[in-house]
């Protein structure tokens, strides 16, 4: 009735494979590192970082070369303070530039350093020049704000030029009607007959 030793022992091992195999992948996806791989950091300030997450990727001539390893908020400046992790080797001159991109139109955000030909930059250092995230939606409200005002100006200009004016002194009643509706006899001139 009861699973022999060796039967105990196989489930076992298959438990604890099964437990481990999605511990890996749960991590994998959660694109968290027990052991981080050699390298250094470097720390950039930004306006808006819109959309950056902890983990997204740092790359160089569209490389991967590090990941964001820390995202917060300088409270005297109200910007947003990036640290990044880059790999070994990989050398950040002074007149670097850190931009906030996305890949495609609304794809995954990420920060990418183009360089410049000042001296390298140490572990901890700060890359001074910096380009913040553009923001689609932003994009988006200028672009209906300006279309709308734009048209709405002119909308208001067709409809002093048409509709009830007024026709002014010396005119026949009913000039001023757009359909040309007004007093019959009168506006055209014509006499009831009877």
């Amino acid at each position: 009735m009861y699973a022999s030793r060796t039967t105990q022992f196989i489930v076992g091992i298959f438990a604890v494979l099964g437990i481990a195999a999605l511990s890996y992948l749960s991590m994998r996806l959660g694109r968290i590192e027990l052991f981080p791989a050699p390298g250094y950091t470097l720390a950039a300030n930004f306006d808006n970082i819109s959309g950056l997450k902890t983990g997204d990727q740092v790359q160089l001539a569209g490389v991967q070369v590090g990941k964001v390893a820390k995202i917060s908020l300088l409270p005297e400046a109200e910007r947003a303070h990036v640290v990044m992790r880059l790999d070994k080797g990989v050398q950040v001159d002074s007149d670097a530039i850190a931009g906030i991109k996305s890949s495609g139109l609304i794809g995954d955000k990420y920060v990418a350093i183009q360089l410049g030909s000042g001296d390298p930059l140490t572990d901890g250092a700060t890359i001074r020049k910096t380009q913040s995230a553009v923001v689609l939606e932003d994009i988006l409200g200028q672009a209906i704000n300006n279309a709308g005002s734009g048209s709405g100006a002119s909308s208001n200009s067709s409809e002093k030029n048409s509709g009830s004016a007024n026709p002014g002194p010396g005119c026949p009643p009913g000039a001023g009607n757009s359909q040309g509706i007004g007093n019959r006899g009168k506006a055209t001139g014509q006499k009831k007959t009877k």
